[in-house]
C-alpha cells in the first residue's frame, strides 16, 4: 500500500491482531474502517463513524480506492485526519494516532495501548 502522503511504500504493524499501515517516510498511519475501534477500546468502530462532522475535500487520496479523503476533526477532538468517503478508513499524520490514545486515556483506552504506541511511534510530533 503507497502512503496518501508521500506516496512511500507503507510498511505493516502488528498489534494484538490489529494491522497498522505506517509510512516510515512521514510518520503517519492508515486505519482500515474498524481498527482504530479495536485499538484503542478493543471493540470495532461501525464505518459511519468515519464520516466526520464539518469535513471539507481534502488533496489526499485513499490507498484503497481513488477517491479523494475528506478532512475534519475526529469527534471530540482537536486531531485533523483524513478520512475515506467511501468508508475505508482514516489517514493519521505522525505524533496523531498517539495523541488520539492520549486524548481518550479516560474513556476506557489502556495504558499498554498508549505504551506501545509510544514505544512504536516515540513522541514525535510535526
Amino acid at each position: 500500500m503507497q502512503c496518501p502522503a508521500c506516496n512511500q511504500a507503507m510498511l505493516i504493524l502488528e498489534y494484538k491482531g490489529i494491522e497498522l499501515d505506517h509510512c516510515q517516510g512521514c510518520g503517519g498511519v492508515w486505519l482500515d474502517a474498524g481498527e482504530l475501534g479495536l485499538l484503542l477500546h478493543g471493540v470495532p468502530d461501525a464505518p459511519q463513524g468515519l464520516a466526520l462532522p464539518g469535513a471539507q475535500p481534502g488533496a489526499r487520496r485513499c490507498p484503497r480506492c481513488p477517491r479523494k479523503m475528506n478532512v475534519g476533526h475526529f469527534p471530540g477532538s482537536a486531531v485533523e485526519v483524513d478520512s475515506c468517503p467511501a468508508l475505508h478508513g482514516l489517514w493519521l499524520d505522525r505524533g496523531e494516532l498517539l495523541t488520539l490514545a492520549r486524548e481518550q486515556a479516560g474513556q476506557g483506552v489502556d495504558d499498554a495501548v498508549i505504551r506501545h504506541l509510544q514505544e512504536l511511534f516515540g513522541d514525535e510530533q510535526e
